[in-house]
């Protein structure tokens, strides 16, 4: 923990009560450990002293626990095999229905357990369908309401009021996301809640909506704080998943030394074979921020020694954004022949899965540019011409996954020929045939692309 501070940043959110000031101690003691041999001697020997004060107390407890446990447990298992048949039977129903059947009932749909569960089917939809994610979110609350005694009741309630902002972020409400998180807020300083996973969960989704919003300062304060609150608890992965958001981030604002820094740091928090998915998002996102930087070498290699990595996730998204960089990583190094194949496979690819917004970035970012450097002028006037149709009545890029936008379905008017496959299998043999599909379902933002998104459910 020698890396975590108090930060002015920290204390302000303990002085308006969105973090809890026990927060503070714990970084303080935990920091003082890492840091000075004399404190973490008189912490240990005190530690050492007060055990052997209590070691009758302790030993009393101890003779319990065993018995308390039995009794427990079994308590424990019941009611998670309630709550998870409670939630087979709501899902078996209509979505209207669900609502009434909860209200109905009076005694069934009223545990903790259940809630959970209908948090994590709401972050399940919450790419795929914001809206049916918005419907698990609001159940999950509507039931908290019916049993305010519930354990973690303020908790849960600043959870599922939480997931009902990012649902409604996705949905483009951003009004109604701007209520909810004030609400959530307020619950939060009100009545203390101090469950720091929650707390965290709440500051990486509204770190989310504020890069959504462009507000990047305070993006950068949730995210941090998001990330820092998560290894208190410690949720060692969620905390580098928050992190490789934050390297998004500072990509985004064109600090490339921090991006690489963050999401380096990020990856020391994932075991691959636990987060493959995370694992490659990181791995990608670092070898384009290395590109970027003009560490051209340097983000080869990286690729090179993830190339059977990339060889477990065949779907489209994923292999034509390796192309791309792929492109960027040759044009960088003087390979232009090779550089040019790379992005008209990629721009292709895209064309061939209905993203005409991609396509056109390829065509904006990397195609123009390189034809400007070697003075083909007619061929930038060409490119201009076809990309132009795509980008009419688009208002802006999609912002989720595998989302729907006007300029996904774009196609130039007239365009009759349609790029082959073969080709795309030219430069990348392992793009797959069937449809795209969204590469990384595992959190709440879209970076700008080829990035790979991180963010979270």
């Amino acid at each position: 923990m020698a890396d975590i501070h108090v930060t002015r940043d920290l204390l302000w959110a303990v002085a308006r009560g969105t973090v809890p000031a026990s927060v503070v101690t714990q970084i303080g003691v935990q920091h003082l450990m890492s840091l000075c041999p004399t404190c973490r001697r008189e912490l240990l020997a005190f530690q050492k002293e007060r055990t052997a004060t209590a070691a009758a107390e302790y030993d009393r407890v101890f003779r319990l626990l065993p018995a308390l446990l039995d009794e427990e447990v079994p308590r424990l298992e019941r009611e998670q095999h309630v709550a998870e048949r409670d939630l087979a039977d709501l899902l078996a129903l209509a979505r209207a229905e669900r609502a009434l059947k909860v209200q109905r009932a009076r005694k069934r749909f009223r545990s903790a357990g259940l809630v959970r569960l209908l948090v994590a089917e709401s972050r399940k939809q919450i790419h795929r369908d914001p809206g049916e994610a918005l419907h698990f979110a609001e159940l999950a609350r509507s039931l908290a309401h019916r049993n305010p005694r519930m354990t973690g009741y303020f908790g849960l309630l600043v959870l599922t009021t939480s997931e009902m902002a990012n649902a409604c972020r996705l949905s483009d409400d951003i009004g109604q996301a701007e209520k909810h998180f004030s609400h959530a807020r307020f619950v939060i300083s009100r009545y203390g809640v101090t469950d720091t996973e929650i707390l965290a969960r709440v500051d990486s989704l509204e770190g989310s909506l504020r890069m959504d919003q462009r507000l990047f300062k305070e993006a950068e304060d949730l995210l941090s704080r998001s990330a820092m609150l998560y290894r208190i608890g410690g949720h060692r992965i969620e905390a580098a998943r928050v992190l490789v958001t934050l390297g998004g981030l500072c990509f985004f604002q064109g600090d490339l030394t921090r991006a690489i820094e963050v999401t380096g740091r990020a990856l020391e928090g994932f075991v691959r074979d636990v987060e493959p998915r995370l694992y490659l998002c990181a791995r990608y996102n670092l070898a384009r921020y290395l590109t970027e930087d003009g560490q051209y070498t340097e983000a080869s290699d990286l690729l090179a020694v993830d190339e059977q990595l990339y060889r477990e996730f065949p779907e489209a998204w994923t292999q034509l954004r390796l192309v791309w960089l792929r492109g960027k990583i040759a044009l960088g190094q003087g390979q232009t022949e090779a550089a040019e194949q790379a992005f008209l496979a990629a721009r292709d690819g895209f064309l061939l899965e209905g993203n005409g917004y991609d396509a056109a970035m390829v065509s904006i970012e990397d195609l123009a540019l390189l034809y400007l450097r070697e003075g083909r002028t007619e061929d930038v006037k060409r490119l201009a011409e076809e990309i132009v149709p795509y980008f009419r009545g688009a208002g802006r890029p999609p912002r989720g996954r595998g989302r729907p936008h006007a300029l996904s379905r774009s196609r130039a008017p007239g365009a009759t020929d349609r790029p082959s496959r073969a080709r795309v299998r030219e430069i990348s043999p392992r793009s797959p045939d069937r449809s795209l599909s969204s590469f990384w379902t595992g959190g709440d933002i879209v970076v700008r692309e080829p990035v790979m998104d991180n963010s979270v459910p």
